[in-house]
């Protein structure tokens, strides 16, 4: 099988009314663990390798663990940019045979947003690869914390759409980067009305702490994308801290039947 393009698994989303999981990659072991949920359950998933974490790894190794992966799943699956900064680096995903790619233009102005995503857009129409774009402020749990103000603006999503193609969007409705402090309180009247004005996927950020029937909600009122990194680094941090000293070797700490998930089986 070969890796899935944003845009099909968008469609497979709206097919079958849910939304698709994207989680992001910290080493062999992250992805395995990705890889083997989505492979027992039949679900479609994505990858998610951020642009920040590429100080960390080569991408184009970590690209080709991804794709050997994919080459016997059941499932589909996608390589995706998260939050891809930076001309140099989208280049870099395209060139290392990701199916998908996020520009995220949220810091910059409005016009200037509009005109970088677009010549993205551009771009990875000539690899076959789908965009995802951000309109909004997310932001970052206790850095920095934007109000409504900061929100997607439902009038604005629909010019962002149309000048600038993109198949996905990143939206902002109370969505937060990290461990959210509470059960975030999610503007659901908002994102209904993005719904209603634009066609293509929409993208919710920030997934981990948000309560289930949330995010039931948030696909029964159109998100057809969910990322996913914070809780899987909480879960590995406490599990690392309380168990290591415990095994003689790291090897030993993912062997089979010691890690509680997928991690476990190698």
């Amino acid at each position: 099988m070969n890796p899935a393009t944003l845009t099909e698994l968008i469609s497979y989303s709206r097919r079958h009314n849910t939304g698709i999981g994207m989680f992001n990659i910290v080493n062999l072991e992250f992805a395995q663990g990705i890889f083997d949920a989505s492979q027992e359950t039949g679900l479609p998933v994505m990858f998610g390798i951020p642009e920040r974490f590429t100080q960390f790894y080569s991408i184009d190794c970590m690209a080709g663990v991804c794709k050997k992966m994919i080459e016997g799943a059941k499932a589909p699956a996608a390589i995706h940019l998260d939050h891809g900064k930076s001309f140099e680096g989208v280049m870099a995903a395209l060139r290392a045979g990701f199916s998908s790619v996020m520009f995220d233009g949220s810091s910059l102005e409005y016009e200037e947003n509009v005109k970088q995503t677009a010549e993205i857009v551009k771009i990875a129409r000539a690899f076959g690869v789908s965009v995802e774009g951000e309109l909004g402020y997310v932001g970052r749990v206790g850095t920095d914390e934007p109000g409504p103000e900061s929100f997607t603006r439902p009038d604005q999503a629909v010019d962002f759409v149309r000048r600038t193609g993109v198949d996905a969007l990143a939206i902002a409705i109370g969505n937060q980067h990290g461990q959210y402090k509470g059960v975030p309180k999610l503007d659901f009247e908002r994102l209904k009305a993005i719904r209603e004005k634009v066609d293509c996927g929409l993208v919710l950020h920030g997934g981990s702490g948000i309560a289930n029937e949330d995010f039931v909600e948030t696909i029964r009122c159109g998100i057809n994308k969910i990322n996913i990194y914070t809780a899987m680094d909480v879960a590995v941090k406490d599990f690392t801290r309380k168990s290591f000293e415990n095994y003689g070797s790291y090897l030993d700490c993912f062997a089979k039947g010691t890690y509680p998930g997928p991690l476990g089986r190698y």
